[in-house]
């Protein structure tokens, strides 16, 4: 068992539904958490729930063994039941009880107001606030300003507490060198979807670029998701000599193509369901130490962050003239970038945080 004592490690019994092995993103997050933790005298020990009834029923036996050496228990959602298996986990194991939210149960966009669904998530919130022992959310996930300190008026912010954006992991940035490019490049890397975050405005931007500069030379890059609605957008604007598009590339790659660009490009629309967003891509684009050319409603909380921080211009959606202006800006010297700026927005800082909220649940016992 492990103590606060001395040298020994205390251990977190991670509750999640995602393997460590999976190629995604979130694994590869809990994957650098698990060694984040471990330079600051934590283990992380994963139960594994499968998002079934049964896997449900097997997660919580699993849990239960597990939790005997461990010191706390943590659950993330979404989905819901991953709260429901670290409650009683907890409960039954008698071993303190820190609810993570990576995603909204009860403002989620996916879930229909008066829904049967958005009634029983708002049973389970409010129990998680009453029973859990502590309660950490994201800067960047879709809930409203104080959320839970207004909606639980017995909430405290001893128990609730908001975690930086989980940001990018900055030693593996910095061990990838940049691209070269012979002429100013711009890189877009991402998907697109269809009526809410599409590439138009920016073609359309970019046209009115070379028709101030017919000299420029000037490239522009999309990796990810591409169709010949698009190839039409940019046989219009008369760019088909300066955007070009490739299908998606391994992490790694993409780092490199970031780096060495002059500006990177972020699309995030104008639909308020993503108000609060911050996406996983945005921290990419920050690692990568680029100025950013974000197209987004400029009181989405993306923008806000940019201003913030000041690594980038943010442009209106469907302003193609303020698309021009921002790579004026940036080729012409006149936004002058720091690559310092945005150093903060880190994994390893959004860890420490983390692991103080888990200290104080030991320390508090």
């Amino acid at each position: 068992m492990s103590g606060q004592s001395g040298e020994e490690t205390q251990t977190v019994l991670l509750i999640s539904n995602v393997d460590f092995n999976d190629e995604n993103g979130r694994a590869e997050k809990f994957s650098t958490r698990e060694r984040l933790l471990r330079e600051r005298g934590w283990e992380l020990k994963l139960c594994y729930v499968n998002p079934t009834v049964w896997g449900v029923l097997i997660g919580v036996l699993r849990g239960l063994w597990l939790v005997r050496s461990a010191d706390v228990v943590n659950s993330v959602c979404n989905p819901p039941h991953l709260h429901i298996v670290g409650g009683v986990v907890s409960k039954l194991g008698r071993k303190p009880w820190l609810a993570e939210f990576r995603d909204p149960l009860v403002t989620n966009p996916d879930v229909e107001t008066g829904s049967v669904s958005e009634r029983l998530r708002k049973y389970l919130e409010s129990y998680i606030l009453r029973e859990a022992n502590s309660v950490v959310w994201y800067d960047g996930i879709q809930l409203p300003e104080n959320y839970f300190l207004n909606q639980y008026p017995d909430a405290t912010n001893e128990k609730v507490c908001q975690l930086p954006p989980i940001g990018y992991e900055k030693e593996k940035f910095s061990q990838i060198s940049p691209a070269e490019y012979e002429s100013f490049s711009i890189v877009y890397a991402g998907s697109f979807y269809e009526g809410w975050i599409e590439p138009y405005t920016f073609i359309e931007g970019v046209g009115e670029y070379i028709s101030s500069n017919p000299e420029a030379d000037l490239d522009v890059f999309f990796y990810g998701d591409w169709n010949s609605e698009y190839d039409t957008a940019v046989e219009q604007a008369g760019v088909e000599e300066s955007i070009h598009h490739h299908p998606f590339v391994p992490h790694e790659e993409i780092v490199k193509v970031m780096k060495g660009a002059d500006a990177l490009l972020y699309i995030g629309g104008a639909d308020p369901e993503n108000r609060r967003n911050l996406p996983s891509k945005l921290y990419d684009y920050i690692g990568a130490g680029r100025p950013i050319i974000a197209i987004v409603d400029l009181d989405f909380r993306v923008a806000d962050l940019i201003r913030e921080q000041d690594i980038g211009i943010v442009v209106p959606p469907e302003s193609p003239e303020d698309v021009r202006d921002a790579i004026e800006r940036i080729r012409n010297g006149d936004y002058r970038y720091d690559p310092v700026k945005g150093d903060e927005l880190t994994r390893e800082r959004s860890n420490a945080v983390y692991t103080d909220a888990l200290d104080r649940l030991l320390t508090s016992e």
